[in-house]
C-alpha cells in the first residue's frame, strides 16, 4: 500500500465506530485523512474520485458494522 494510501485506511481504522455509526453500508471516499463524499454504490463513488483526485490518494471503503466474535 502506497503512503497515501495507507494514512487514508489508518484514518478509517481510527474514526471507524464514528464512520459505522454515520455511513453503515455506504461506500465513503476518504482523501487527505477525511471523508470526501459517501455514495450507494462503488461505482458512483469511483466516478466520483477519478473526477476529484488524482489516481492513488483515495480510498474507497464500505462502511460494515464489524463482525461480534463468535
Amino acid at each position: 500500500m502506497g503512503e497515501l494510501l495507507d494514512k487514508q485506511h489508518k484514518f478509517y481504522l481510527k474514526n471507524e465506530q464514528d464512520l459505522i455509526e454515520q455511513y453503515k453500508g455506504q461506500y465513503i471516499v476518504i482523501h487527505d485523512e477525511k471523508v470526501a463524499e459517501s455514495f450507494g454504490s462503488e461505482r458512483d463513488a469511483y466516478i466520483y474520485c477519478v473526477k476529484h483526485f488524482p489516481i492513488g490518494t483515495f480510498l474507497i471503503r464500505k462502511v460494515l458494522a464489524k463482525s461480534s466474535p463468535a
